[in-house]
């Protein structure tokens, strides 16, 4: 009869223990839900304002007004704007770099891969309404080249012309009596040139008429 009793006592201890222990994991749970979320908000909202108003212009108060977070959730996810704007490099990076490579994946043939780099800048800037590149804006609003923010650029366009440098060495590997003339490296440079010109020059002119000049230049490359 005691021993019932205490066995009893136990598993209803138990249960009450494990119902807590629930509502404290589904607490957590949701907090940080509602963390990621604010998170995403504050930085869609940055990504816009950064990107088409421009970084200087762009107030700690209107990204927290815009993205409804209060102040301490801002600051807790980001000490500082220039925390928030790398942040938003960085993610732009990712993004931007995957879609070139996926385009370029889409491709077999050694020179369509060449070609792609090119190709695919021409749609992307109809896409953000010609407003260029957002690491070459931020150099127009950071003038020393030491800053995080400019060495993200950086960082972003090394990746590129390795991507360049790989396009060329294939399309030269695949027919070697016809591009043997070629130097990989001297092509890549050029190439990197045309592109981040082509870019510039659209934002320059709101047209894409240079995006579509490089493409024709970069061909004259390996003719």
């Amino acid at each position: 009869m005691i021993l019932s009793e205490l066995q009893s006592l136990n598993l209803n201890n138990f249960i009450k223990t494990d119902r807590l222990v629930c509502m404290c994991y589904f607490q957590i749970m949701k907090t940080r839900e509602n963390q990621s979320k604010a998170r995403e908000r504050i930085m869609e909202t940055a990504a816009e304002l950064f990107f088409y108003k421009g970084y200087r212009a762009t107030g700690i108060n209107e990204v927290i007004a815009k993205s409804d977070v209060a102040k301490a959730t801002f600051y807790n996810h980001f000490p500082t704007k220039e925390d928030l704007c790398l942040a938003y490099l960085e993610e732009r990076n990712t993004s931007e770099y995957e879609n070139i490579v996926a385009y370029v994946n889409d491709h077999d043939d050694p020179r369509e891969r060449f070609m792609a780099v090119i190709e695919a800048v021409e749609p992307w800037l109809e896409a953000n309404a010609m407003r260029g590149c957002c690491f070459l804006n931020m150099v127009a609003e950071i003038p020393d080249p030491g800053n995080r923010l400019r060495k993200k650029g950086d960082q972003h366009y090394d990746m590129v012309h390795d991507l360049i440098v790989n396009v060329t060495r294939q399309l030269v590997a695949s027919d070697k009596e016809r591009y043997s003339r070629l130097s990989v490296d001297d092509v890549a440079n050029d190439y990197m040139l045309i592109l981040v010109g082509a870019i510039a020059m659209t934002e320059v002119y709101n047209s894409t008429w240079p995006a579509q000049h490089a493409v024709e230049t970069v061909k004259r490359l390996v003719e």
